[in-house]
């Protein structure tokens, strides 16, 4: 592909799944059906990266899905999103516990929406569908904007400029539910503005965190395992706070828990990725690094 055609292809790309992630979000609603996830705009995501890996004479190794990185990527992953998710489910309760609630960890399934989970089971089938429903999104998403575009952005662009280019995409990406959630009266004008600010935000940091994931480790692996425990775990593990009146449980907000945990990760990322990059200066200037 010629460079000058690089920036069309990407945003070609993105319009086009970007329009299966309306056509699934308004007129299918997988999400509101049994199955709780949005998914066929996913596996259709997966199908035409596999169609732009082929055209574009990559292997899928070019994009991050090395054989010889998956457990090691994925050993890495678990160890920062799950420390990050243990410290802000902790903190969850600490403070839960000063405000005088009485708050519990539960694990139930749920599909999450930003107005609200809603509490689907826990049997085994829903577990099972749960966990292949959040690999396929971050087989999906990973793939596409940390994978694709950055590795086809970095042939005429610098990575850093390759990494926010595609985390833009991600972040506008993450848009569509609050205008969902305002034609069908779940929101108000000033809530979907307010909301889709924030999903914007937070989803584009936390693309650019996975992209330096990718860079650092030229794999997928562990961005993909810490974009599947961010979202796994709101959908499996709830604080539940205890009503002394009337027994039942009312569940937390996950808002705050998922900002502390991507705040850790980051940091976490960030810190890893100042000593690869000192690590590579050492090694161009001929130093014995350890």
């Amino acid at each position: 592909m010629k460079k000058n055609y690089i920036p069309v292809f990407i945003f070609g790309f993105f319009l086009i799944i970007f329009a299966l992630l309306l056509a699934d979000s308004f007129i299918l609603k997988t999400d509101q059906s049994i199955i709780g996830e949005l998914f066929t705009h996913k596996l259709a995501g997966i199908a035409l990266l596999a169609l732009a890996v082929f055209f574009l004479h990559y292997k899928w190794a070019d994009i991050g899905f090395k054989k010889v990185q998956l457990l090691r990527g994925i050993l890495k992953g678990i160890t920062i999103g799950g420390s990050a998710f243990i410290v802000a489910y902790v903190l969850e309760i600490i403070m839960a516990a000063i405000q005088g609630k009485t708050p519990t960890l539960q694990f139930y399934i749920t599909s999450y929406n930003i107005t609200g989970n809603t509490q689907l089971n826990s049997g085994i089938l829903f577990i099972l569908v749960c966990i292949i429903g959040n690999i396929i999104n971050v087989i999906m998403e990973n793939g596409i904007f940390s994978g694709l575009f950055i590795t086809t952005a970095e042939k005429r662009y610098s990575f850093a400029k390759a990494n926010v280019f595609s985390s833009l995409l991600f972040g506008f990406w993450h848009t569509v539910m609050p205008i969902r959630n305002y034609i069908d009266g779940e929101q108000s004008l000033m809530g979907m503005i307010m909301t889709i600010i924030l999903l914007f935000c937070t989803s584009f940091i936390f693309s650019v965190m996975l992209g330096m994931q990718y860079k650092q480790a030229s794999s997928l692996w562990d961005g993909m395992t810490v974009h599947f425990i961010n979202n796994a775990s709101v959908n499996m593990f709830h604080v539940v706070f205890a009503n002394a009146e009337t027994g039942a449980g009312t569940e937390s907000n996950p808002t705050m828990r998922i900002a502390i945990a991507q705040t850790i990760m980051f940091i976490i990322v960030l810190v890893r990725w100042f000593m690869w990059k000192k690590q590579k200066i050492n090694i161009l200037e001929g130093k014995n690094v350890k």
